[in-house]
């Protein structure tokens, strides 16, 4: 028997602390697109190190989609955090040096040197555990 917990906005953002590596949806000449990314929580803001004339200039302005997760397919356990909210492009380093962390160091190599910081609005999270009958 499976047993699906919705978490609160707090216990999502914790979750989002732990991790690094998620995934960005926006929309794309009309169509959805999926882009794993590596992250940082900066505050309550995610922030992505990526390439301003690429995805940073694509995502700059656009309301996204931002997923983690972590599943353990064989206990059967895991959660799923979704935040929904407005990607920017930092276009200055004081504009995250006042959120009070740096950004995260790009895993994709040199050319990524672009922020893009995404303020969220929803944030919505659920935890799975199954559960066993004991009789």
């Amino acid at each position: 028997m499976d047993s699906l917990q919705s978490l609160t906005r707090s216990e999502c953002l914790e979750l989002l602390a732990r991790r690094s590596l998620g995934r960005v949806a926006f929309t794309e000449r009309a169509l959805p697109a999926i882009r794993p990314v590596n992250y940082a929580l900066v505050g309550n803001h995610i922030v992505l190190r990526t390439q301003a004339d690429g995805l940073g200039r694509r995502l700059d302005g656009q309301v996204v989609a931002f997923e983690v997760d972590d599943i353990d397919a064989v206990a059967g356990t895991g959660w799923s955090v979704l935040v929904t909210g407005t990607a920017w492009l930092l276009h200055r380093p004081s504009e995250l040096i006042r959120q009070d962390a740096a950004a995260p160091v790009p895993l994709a190599g040199e050319g990524h040197d672009a922020t893009v910081s995404i303020a969220p609005g929803d944030v919505t999270g659920r935890r799975i555990r199954t559960t066993y009958d004991a009789a």
